[in-house]
């Protein structure tokens, strides 16, 4: 007999059932096909493939490398077993290499069209910045909280135009972007909060007042004894400097309507009769309240208060007629204005870029550079008398163009560096240098496309005009030079600040274009300190 016990039959295994993955499909061209095209039909049934069998479906192309495969979709996800690889089906290739082909033409076209709008320092085939000479039109205001105000204009401006958001800083200067249609603007600026100042202290100190940006000025009753002590009498003409200065009341006077709408004309009847505007009222004059009268309440006349529309061509301005007005302080609150930075600059840059080609095929661009500043330095006896080194760096800002193989266009930022030798009238004198010359460099650009390059800009030794008329007083132009100190392009600055003798300019702005190599222009602008 066997000891052995009975084998026991073995329980057969359960078939496995293949794990289906997520096949990921290519999307790297996705954005030169039609949206139809990549957009995938839910399978009613599985697709099933042996290995080397392939499914298309709608821009793609599956293939079963390792079989068998078992292909579904759902809500456009594509899952399957086995080894799916998938690709661009011959034709969308086709169409996203032709798409690729047109939009690196393009590209090449518009870095041309750049190129050249940067190299026309004449600026003879388009509009200077906003329609005006250079940053005239610009408007740069701020509050006692907050960022900057920006607009293309006092007043703000004309129409069309939106933005005005802070949207980047460099070095201390806060930016802003205005767009208009094909047009944008960026202004950089280091404008600083707001603050109040007693209204009899800025007005009730002499007999006259000026108003900002204008001529004409305020008689100003100083009798510190009176009840009326700082009262302001406007005429019709420094009425409407200061309305066009903001300095008005902006809900008792009228405001611009937007373009093609006509003026806004408000009339104060001296007689408080039949028109819709009393010639007496509270309000405020430079953010002060107080009580304004139009003309004697003895005559009777009709002072007419009117401000032009908001014009593509032109800024709204102001028109007085009928009499002079005045302001009376509230003194008994001690009456508070609101007084803007007086020592800032800007500087930035404005493109109009083209929707599509010209019918010659070109893309005409139009492009400038622009600075500016609150306080010019331009007191030429204050210049001749300053003496030493001094060293000033800041940001710049602007535009670049590279045409060729390697075309491209965009912004890009920068970091200048200026050094004043003030009374030198060595290198660079030009005449009425006496006033000392200033050289720098524009160097550490940084391209917004992210790639890296090499430029370096020197700034040529300028010439300080310290002996020419007060309009050029401060300013300078010179050469940008490059490799063997060839010439390569041009640059210009103002100084800034207070002119206290023998103080130094606060700061100093200016421009500068060049062509960096045969196939690289750049042009921009910067802030220094």
């Amino acid at each position: 007999t066997s000891s052995m016990a009975p084998t026991m039959p073995t329980t057969p295994t359960e078939p496995t059932t293949p794990t289906a993955a997520a096949v990921t499909l290519p999307s790297d061209g996705n954005m030169y096909l039609d949206e139809m095209d990549t957009t995938l039909a839910d399978t009613t049934a599985p697709v099933m493939l042996a290995t080397g069998e392939m499914h298309e479906v709608g821009a793609y192309m599956l293939t079963c490398t390792v079989g068998p495969c078992e292909i579904t979709i759902a809500d456009g996800e594509v899952m399957a077993t086995g080894t799916v690889t998938p690709a661009y089906t011959a034709a969308a290739m086709a169409t996203i290499d032709a798409a690729k082909m047109a939009k690196m033409d393009e590209n090449s076209g518009r870095s041309l069209g750049m190129h050249s709008a940067l190299t026309d320092a004449t600026g003879t085939r388009g509009e200077a910045i906003l329609g005006g000479t250079k940053d005239d039109d610009l408007e740069i205001m701020r509050g006692m909280s907050g960022g900057a105000m920006v607009t293309d204009g006092r007043l703000g401006g004309k129409s069309g135009w939106t933005g005005g958001m802070a949207d980047r800083t460099v070095s201390g200067f806060e930016g802003h972007k205005l767009t208009r249609k094909t047009e944008k603007i960026v202004v950089y600026t280091d404008i600083a909060a707001a603050k109040h100042r007693s209204f009899l202290t800025h007005y009730a100190g002499a007999a006259t007042a000026a108003i900002p940006d204008s001529t004409e000025t305020i008689t100003v009753q100083n009798d510190a004894a009176a009840a009326n002590h700082g009262r302001l009498t406007l005429t019709t003409a420094a009425m409407a400097a200061a309305g066009n200065a903001g300095l008005l009341d902006p809900t008792k006077f009228p405001q611009p309507k937007d373009e093609g709408e006509g003026n806004n004309a408000y009339t104060y009847d001296n007689m408080e009769g039949a028109s819709k505007k009393k010639n007496s009222f509270k309000g405020t004059f430079h953010g002060a309240p107080g009580t304004y009268r139009c003309g004697d309440t003895a005559a009777a006349v009709d002072c007419v208060v009117t401000v032009s529309d908001r014009s593509t061509s032109s800024e709204p301005g102001y028109t007085v007629a009928g009499s002079s007005w005045i302001f009376t302080p509230d003194t008994a609150n001690n009456p508070q204005i609101v007084n803007q930075d007086g020592d800032h600059m800007h500087f930035g840059w404005w493109v109009n870029t083209p929707a599509s080609a010209a019918t010659v095929g070109q893309y005409l661009y139009d492009a400038e550079i622009f600075y500016g500043g609150s306080m010019p330095f331009n007191t030429s006896v204050d210049i001749i008398a300053l003496d030493g080194d001094a060293d000033y760096s800041g940001p710049a800002a602007g535009l670049f163009a590279v045409k060729g193989e390697n075309a491209a266009h965009g912004e890009f930022t920068a970091t200048a560096t200026l050094t004043a030798k003030f009374g030198d009238t060595t290198a660079g004198a030009t005449t009425g240098a006496e006033g000392g010359t200033i050289s720098g460099k524009i160097a550490s650009f940084v391209r917004d496309d992210g790639v890296a390059n090499n430029w370096a800009l020197t700034l040529g030794a300028a010439g300080i005009a310290a002996g020419g008329t007060p309009a050029d007083d401060g300013k300078g132009s010179g050469l940008v030079t490059g490799g063997s100190n060839n010439v390569i392009g041009a640059w210009e600055f103002q100084m800034y600040g207070p002119t206290t003798a023998a103080k130094d300019p606060t700061g100093i702005a200016g421009a500068f274009r060049a062509a960096v190599d045969a196939n690289t222009a750049v042009a921009g602008a910067f802030a220094t300190k």
